[in-house]
C-alpha cells in the first residue's frame, strides 16, 4: 500500500510538471546571405576585430579543438595577455562539420599569475560565431564543455554510495532525484514563465517536504511531526530573513558580470523573488534535515524507555538537540565560507575594507540566507521537540474486551 500510494505521489508531481505551461526565449539563428559551403570547406577566422561595429551573432555551438598552435603574448597597455592559437570543428549547428582558427584567451592579468588551461586536441568548447557587415565569420570560445566531467562525478557518487549503503541507498537517491526535478520543473521553469516566485516556491517547499518526509520515515506521525516542525521553523526564518533583506534594501542582483549582460526582453520575474525562493529552498534543507535526525533520535530513546510524561520526553529532544545544533551549525558555516571564498579575496585584492565587502550585496545576501537556516536550525528543534513530545505523551486508556474493562498505560507509537 504504501508503494502504490508513493507511486501515486510521483504521478501527480509530475503531471502538475507537465501541466505548467513553459515559454522560453530562444536566440533565433541570422540568416546568412552567403550559401553554405559544403562541409569539408575550411574557413579561416580573421584574428583582428573589424574596424565597424556592426558585428551581428549569428550562432552558439559546441566545438571540438582539431589543431594547437603556438603560445603568443600580446602587449595591451600594461596588460600582457596570453593567447593559443587553435583549430576547432563545429559540432552543431548551421555551421556543423566546418573548421575554423581562432585565438584562446587563457591569461588575462598584468603578472600572467591568473591563467586558464591550455587546450588541447579532442578538448571540446563553447563557442560564440558571429558575422560582420562584409561576410566574414569570427569564432570566439566562450568556455570549454565541462558537463561530462560533471555527469563523470555523478556516476562516480551513485557507485560509491551503491557500494557502502546498498539498498539503503535507494531512498535518499530517490529524494535527491525528487528535489531536482521539483527545482527544475516547478520552480526554474515556473518562474521563467512568469509565475509568481513567492507562490511557486512555497508549493516546491511543501511537494519536497511532504514528498521526502514520506519516504524517509514512512506514511506515520513521525512524518506529520518532520512536515509540522520543519514548516514551522522555514515559516518563522523565513519572515526573519524577509524582514533585513528589506531592510538591507537587497535587489536580488548581484555584482557579478552576467548582471551587465541581462537582455531584459528576457526576464518575466522580478530579483527580489528570487531572494525569497534561494532563503526558503536553503532553509527547506536544513531545517528538514534537523527534525528527522531529531525524530530519529527521540523515537529511538521513546522505544527503550517506559512510558513518560511529555515534559520529560520534551527534555530529552532539547538535549539531543543541542548536541545536533552544533554540528548542523559548523557545516553552514563552512559551506558558506567556501562558496564566498574566490569572491572575498578578489574584492580584497582591489583593497577593499572588510567592512565594504561585508556591504557588498554579493556577500549580504549570502550571509542572510545563511544566518536566516541557523536560526531555522535553531529554532527546529524546540518546535520539533514540544510536537513529538505531546503526541507521544502518556495516555490512560481504556481496553474493552467482552468480559471485562481493564485499565492501563501506552505509549503513542509513531
Amino acid at each position: 500500500m504504501k508503494k502504490v500510494t508513493i507511486y501515486l505521489i510521483l504521478i501527480m508531481l509530475f503531471v502538475n510538471m507537465l501541466s505548467i505551461p513553459i515559454v522560453f526565449a530562444t536566440t533565433e539563428e541570422t540568416p546568412t546571405s552567403e550559401e553554405t559551403p559544403p562541409q569539408t570547406e575550411t574557413s579561416q577566422t580573421p584574428t583582428e576585430t573589424p574596424a565597424e561595429n556592426t558585428t551581428s551573432l549569428v550562432a552558439q555551438a559546441t566545438a571540438i579543438v582539431i589543431e594547437v598552435g603556438q603560445i603568443k603574448e600580446l602587449q595591451t597597455d600594461h596588460v600582457t595577455s596570453k593567447t593559443q592559437e587553435i583549430k576547432v570543428e563545429i559540432l552543431d549547428g548551421q555551421y556543423e562539420a566546418r573548421e575554423f582558427t581562432t585565438d584562446y584567451l587563457f591569461s588575462y592579468d598584468s603578472e600572467g599569475k591568473n591563467h586558464n588551461y591550455e587546450l588541447e586536441v579532442g578538448d571540446k568548447v563553447k563557442v560564440q560565431i558571429t558575422q560582420d557587415a562584409n561576410g566574414n565569420i569570427t569564432v570566439t570560445v566562450q568556455n570549454i564543455v565541462r558537463n561530462t566531467y560533471i555527469i563523470m562525478m555523478i556516476g562516480i557518487f551513485l557507485l560509491a554510495f551503491g557500494l557502502i549503503m546498498g539498498k539503503r541507498a535507494i531512498k535518499p537517491i530517490l529524494n535527491l532525484v525528487i528535489i531536482f526535478l521539483a527545482i527544475y520543473f516547478i520552480l526554474v521553469k515556473g518562474i521563467y514563465a512568469g509565475y509568481s516566485a513567492i507562490l511557486l516556491t512555497m508549493a516546491t517547499a511543501i511537494v519536497i517536504l511532504f514528498i521526502n518526509s514520506m519516504i524517509t520515515v514512512g506514511f506515520n506521525k513521525k512524518a506529520m511531526v518532520v512536515i509540522l516542525g520543519t514548516f514551522s521553523s522555514i515559516f518563522i526564518s523565513t519572515i526573519i530573513a524577509v524582514i533585513f533583506s528589506h531592510l538591507s534594501k537587497l535587489s536580488g542582483i548581484r555584482e557579478d558580470s552576467i548582471a551587465i549582460q541581462l537582455n531584459t526582453e528576457t526576464i518575466n520575474f522580478y530579483f527580489k523573488d528570487l531572494i525569497f525562493a534561494g532563503i526558503v529552498i536553503a532553509s527547506l534543507g536544513i531545517c528538514m534535515n534537523m527534525a528527522i535526525s531529531l525524530v530519529s533520535q527521540m523515537d529511538e530513546v521513546k522505544d527503550r524507555t517506559e512510558d513518560m510524561p511529555w515534559e520529560k520526553l520534551f527534555k530529552i529532544g532539547m538535549e539531543r538537540g543541542n548536541s545536533l545544533i552544533g554540528k548542523m551549525l559548523n557545516t553552514i558555516v563552512l559551506i558558506y565560507i567556501s562558496c564566498n571564498l574566490t569572491i572575498f579575496f578578489i574584492f580584497l585584492a582591489t583593497h577593499i575594507g572588510i567592512g565594504e565587502i561585508i556591504n557588498k550585496e554579493t556577500i549580504a545576501e549570502n550571509a542572510i540566507s545563511a544566518i536566516a537556516g541557523s536560526i531555522g536550525i535553531i529554532i527546529s528543534v524546540p518546535i520539533t521537540a514540544f510536537i513529538y513530545a505531546r503526541l507521544n505523551r502518556k495516555k490512560t486508556i481504556y481496553k474493552t474486551t467482552s468480559e471485562n474493562k481493564v485499565e492501563g498505560n501506552r505509549s503513542l507509537k509513531l
